[in-house]
């Protein structure tokens, strides 16, 4: 089919293993998958040997996630010129999940009848890519799935694209009682904030079939290494009806992962580059005076705009020479995130003071990013600056070179040199100093000053553990992080403070154990915890914790319950400080 080999074949088509009255036969529900959409495997198992069947081996392929779809059992009996005989039967049903493209092997499924073990047929697969022209069609009989859509598969390294989690379902009465959003390697993301609703939901239709389409997660990603960037499938509990009289179906639904191809940046970059990739920048820049004293202030400004990851600028060096004294940057910005990226800008407030007077030239200032429409480096600059710098009150005589590159180069400085003395007038001091008592007593008291400082660091406690240092100062940050949190409650934005503690628990995490927040999944947090000598009373409490504050953006939770929430947290961070070794 096009040059596709698919050893999967659609319902009509069966493969089956015979052995000892016992067959396994499978059947498929698209023999042409591509990546990205869900199709379901079946299991048919038929055995006329008495005993109770047992799965002991679920399907798995290293390029497919497989979820439970639901199982069924029954049996039936035949009479056949005078014999009866009696058959068992039992329905397996998974639903499939490409994450990648390739050929790859579904191994079998393992069965187990009494002492005996049974498996079905290997199955290979080809997962195609996805036609992007191509009329969508929707999985057969799937009343419900979860897709990962993806702006654009192909990007420059820094480049966004967006990502959108939803949720497809034919029934309006459904709830989610859990997911989980693991952590991508690779990938800087910001999340697109909106109100206490949630995204609104919109109709679409499928392959002739209409679809409730419920968002449940937007944001921004930017991608940090170069290659195949995986976004990770998400996991979801659903109960689908219930009601007063009944609890409803329990079900749990697995994503698609979708790959983002990253693209190197083009080699020859200009030494002004400082990793800006986007469209549409401009530089504003001002010097409040070109004329002044020595130890007045003089302020320069720099204004950078555009749509791009702003928020991971670095800070501009200015080159002033080393006659002048600058300060660190004062950063302002307002930088906004939607669905077409961040905007914004970042200003950079400088203090620089000189020290000499004289004249110096201040070379231009340049700014490089890349720029996606055209592909290539552009290159932003302003103008070189003349500074005349009047001596002031207090000033020291100017330097002959203007242009010092640092302050290596300056050894001397004028008030360094004394006139010497020419007349000298002797005065007669009197009693000798040597061998009086005061010589004795000087004579004496550096050994008397050793041995008491000998004794005092003898007894001086040890120095405190670096380490221990550090978990303070992470505890009294997180304190401070989550008196954001605590803002928002008193301000009753409870999707912000959920937000904010969120990030404030993950950090503090973070900070106290060292590692990187980009590598944290809940199955890393609880180890990281556990090999830090926490136990479950307070890593289960933590879990449940985190999977509260993201279970908050899309199923609201009373405000009396956040504050509880907070005082939750502060207690946790206590308890883990107690603990932790």
């Amino acid at each position: 089919m096009k040059g596709l080999t698919l050893i999967l074949f659609i319902f009509c088509q069966i493969g089956f293993l015979y052995s000892q009255n016992v067959t396994i036969d499978y059947k498929t529900s698209d023999d042409n998958p591509t990546l990205g959409t869900p199709f379901y495997i079946q299991y048919e198992i038929s055995s006329s040997i008495n005993g109770s069947i047992y799965l002991t081996r679920n399907p798995s392929s290293s390029g497919i996630n497989f979820t439970s779809a639901g199982q069924s059992s029954g049996s039936y009996t035949k009479i056949i010129n005078g014999q009866m005989t009696s058959t068992n039967k039992y329905t397996l049903k998974y639903q499939c999940v490409p994450k990648k493209t390739g050929t790859f092997t579904i191994n079998p499924i393992s069965i187990k009848i009494g002492n005996e073990t049974y498996e079905s047929q290997a199955v290979s697969v080809t997962i195609k890519a996805a036609d992007p022209n191509a009329k969508k069609i929707a999985p057969q009989n799937a009343n419900y799935f979860v897709k990962i859509e993806v702006s654009k598969s192909n990007v420059f390294l820094g480049e966004h694209a967006l990502v959108t989690y939803k949720l497809y379902t034919h029934y309006s009465n459904i709830s989610i009682t859990n997911y989980d959003f693991p952590m991508a390697n690779g990938l800087w993301k910001e999340e697109l904030k909106t109100d206490a609703k949630g995204w609104p939901q919109t109709q679409e239709t499928i392959g002739g079939k209409g679809y409730l389409v419920i968002p449940l997660k937007k944001e921004i990603v930017y991608p940090q290494k170069t290659g195949e960037v995986e976004i990770p499938a998400i996991t979801i509990d659903l109960v689908i009806g219930g009601g007063f009289f009944s609890q409803g179906t329990k079900e749990t639904l697995t994503s698609n992962s979708p790959i983002l191809n990253v693209q190197p940046l083009p080699k020859g970059a200009p030494v002004s580059f400082e990793n800006q990739v986007g469209k549409n920048y401009s530089l504003e820049m001002s010097y409040s005076t070109n004329q002044l004293k020595t130890g007045e202030a003089l302020d320069v400004k720099i204004k950078i705009k555009g749509e791009g990851n702003l928020k991971k600028m670095n800070t501009p060096k200015l080159k002033f020479p080393t006659d002048f004294e600058m300060f660190d940057a004062e950063v302002d910005e307002s930088i906004k995130v939607a669905p077409s990226g961040t905007h914004g800008y970042k200003q950079f407030n400088y203090l620089v003071i000189p020290r000499h007077h004289g004249k110096y030239e201040i070379p231009e200032f340049q700014f490089t990013y890349f720029d996606l429409p055209s592909k290539s480096y552009k290159t932003l600059s302003f103008p070189a600056q003349e500074l005349t710098i009047e001596k002031g009150d207090e000033s020291t005589s100017a330097i002959t070179n203007s242009n010092l590159a640092n302050k290596e180069e300056v050894d001397l400085l004028n008030n360094e040199i004394r006139h010497i003395a020419t007349k000298t007038v002797l005065l007669n001091n009197g009693n000798s100093f040597f061998k009086s008592n005061t010589f004795w007593m000087g004579l004496s008291l550096p050994p008397v000053l050793f041995l008491a400082g000998f004794l005092f660091l003898g007894i001086k406690p040890k120095e405190k553990d670096l380490a221990l240092i550090a978990r303070k100062n992470a505890t009294k940050n997180a304190f401070k992080t989550l008196a954001d949190a605590e803002n928002h409650l008193n301000n009753k934005n409870d999707l912000g403070f959920y937000e904010a503690l969120h990030k404030g628990m993950l950090k503090y995490l973070a900070n106290k154990f060292g590692v990187n927040t980009a590598s944290f999944t809940k199955e890393n947090i609880r180890t990281t915890l556990s090999n830090r000598h926490i136990d479950n009373t307070i890593i289960d409490p933590f879990m449940e914790l985190i999977d509260e504050c993201e279970m908050a953006r899309f199923a609201p939770i009373t405000h009396q319950g956040a504050q509880q929430t907070m005082l939750k947290a502060k207690e946790l961070i206590q308890n883990i400080d107690k603990n932790a070794k």
